[in-house]
């Protein structure tokens, strides 16, 4: 898949089929730990997407895409803007 395609797109897809568009065409622009989980930002066409990693577990838990608001904001905090 080749084409931009929008948030409401990527929420049909099946969850294979969103990770291999998150880890191929996704830009990764942050991190940070809590607990076990390992959350991790990606800027993926014109919305973001957060993937939730159990590091004892060595599985991704969840994935989230988002265009804005609370999740984004956690991001910020780590971010050091220059």
């Amino acid at each position: 898949m080749s084409k931009k395609i929008s948030i409401i797109s990527f929420n049909n897809l099946t969850p294979n089929e969103q990770y291999d568009l998150v880890f191929t065409k996704g830009d990764f622009l942050n991190y940070y730990l809590k607990g076990e989980n390992r959350y991790a930002i990606y800027s993926l066409f014109r919305f973001f997407v957060e993937v939730e990693f159990n590091t004892v577990r060595n599985k991704i838990m969840n994935l989230v895409a988002f265009e804005d608001g609370r999740l984004l904001e956690r991001y910020w905090i780590l971010t050091e803007l220059k």
